[in-house]
């Protein structure tokens, strides 16, 4: 054989050989590249998957059962049966309330104790106001970010108001209540609170002579609701245990 066809002969060998190799080679790479993910389809879970994709909480969602806010509120003497002052009253209303209990159905889905302070005073004809009020309130569905509420109950206070205003006798004053309001989510557990009230303020005939009077009172404040636990991811949880190799815990 001719030192030619030798040659021809290497490298016919040679180039088949490698032929050889990239063919075998080629499914070992198309296994190890991974396939483009179809159109819709959700991505790979991750370490936090489980939570992103759960249903977040909602906003008037509460931790716990207490809750706190607080509302100024504006009231002006109505002429029932006599606006014979000319009451108008500024006060300010600190709010500790508790969560009894929520419903799944039907128009009331929270009924709610609120404990509320009375601080303030008569801008007419003069005077001040200090005492609290225990009211029960009732939430309604949500509507979005709102959330309707009624309100009832009463308070009892002290007050330098019988001084300036016939309406009254003795500073010991009873308020009887009522309202109507909303409360606007702006964020998770925080809510902007608008509310009209409806009330009596007497001394129960303790002191005559107790004419009294009704006022409305217009409302405003916040509230603040505890942010419900983030649950931690359970592979996380697992992978900060020392001894789940050891105890065979998955």
């Amino acid at each position: 054989m001719s030192t030619g066809n030798v040659s021809r002969f290497g490298v016919s060998k040679l180039s088949l050989v490698l032929a050889m190799i990239f063919a075998m080679s080629r499914p070992c790479a198309a296994q190890e590249a991974p396939a483009p993910p179809k159109a819709g389809t959700p991505p790979a879970a991750g370490p936090n998957f489980a939570n992103k994709s759960s249903a977040a909480e909602p906003y008037w969602s509460n931790r716990g059962h207490w809750n706190f806010g607080f509302q100024v509120g504006y009231m002006v003497e109505n002429d029932i049966p006599h606006n014979i002052s000319h009451i108008n009253l500024l006060i300010a209303q600190p709010q500790i309330g508790l969560i009894v209990r929520d419903f799944r159905r039907g128009p009331v889905r929270r009924f709610e104790i609120l404990d509320e302070g009375i601080l303030g005073g008569s801008v007419h004809p003069g005077g001040h106001l200090i005492g609290h009020s225990l009211l029960f309130r009732f939430d309604g569905k949500p509507r979005g970010r709102v959330v309707p509420f009624f309100d009832m109950g009463a308070g009892m206070m002290h007050t330098t108001l019988d001084v300036h205003a016939p309406e009254l006798s003795g500073h010991l004053q009873f308020l009887p209540q009522g309202g109507l309001g909303i409360q606007y989510f702006f964020s998770p557990q925080r809510a902007f609170v608008m509310e009209y009230r409806y009330a009596h303020m007497s001394n129960a005939s303790i002191e005559p002579p107790n004419h009294g009077f009704n006022g409305s009172m217009l409302t405003i404040g916040f509230r603040w609701l505890r942010r419900p636990r983030a649950s931690a991811p359970r592979a996380e949880s697992h992978s900060r245990n020392p001894f789940r190799h050891l105890l065979g815990s998955n």
